[in-house]
């Protein structure tokens, strides 16, 4: 199991955050890489990343839901079983969001590449927040 987190101070209350997190239309905005975001029943979704010219599907799940406090995913695909935890803490200044994702990669070749692709994705995740905090702010996000 492989892990990666990330924190950010947000300049907005958790109630204004929250949304940014649970809505796909949203979360195409702020998370790197995130191209397609289709919602396919209540709670789960089908998003596609592209990263260096790959595209990857994956299907996610809600499988915790506590507006405004916390959201969390588990993300699959054929290489790939993901949880994400999303959690936000109100502070005299706004929100402290922390993302924390454990993965496991599946398949000869995904695991002995799981390494790398772990770096890859603390930096991938750590954009994505600072991301999400200027479009929470009302900043300019780069795509």
């Amino acid at each position: 199991m492989h892990r990666t987190e990330a924190s950010v101070e947000i300049a907005a209350p958790p109630e204004d955050v929250y949304p940014l997190l649970a809505r796909s239309e949203e979360r195409l905005r702020w998370v790197q890489g995130l191209v397609e975001s289709e919602e396919t029943s209540p709670g789960r979704f089908h998003e596609v990343v592209s990263d260096h010219g790959v595209r990857t599907a994956v299907d996610v799940e809600t499988v915790h839901d506590d507006p405004p406090n916390a959201l969390d995913a588990r993300m699959t695909n054929r290489h790939l079983e993901a949880t994400v935890r999303n959690r936000l803490e109100a502070t005299p200044t706004g929100t402290r969001l922390t993302v924390t994702v454990q993965s496991a990669y599946r398949g000869l070749l995904a695991r002995a590449a799981a390494g790398l692709v772990n770096r890859h994705a603390q930096t991938s995740l750590e954009q994505s927040v600072e991301n999400l905090r200027r479009l929470a702010e009302g900043d300019a996000v780069p795509r």
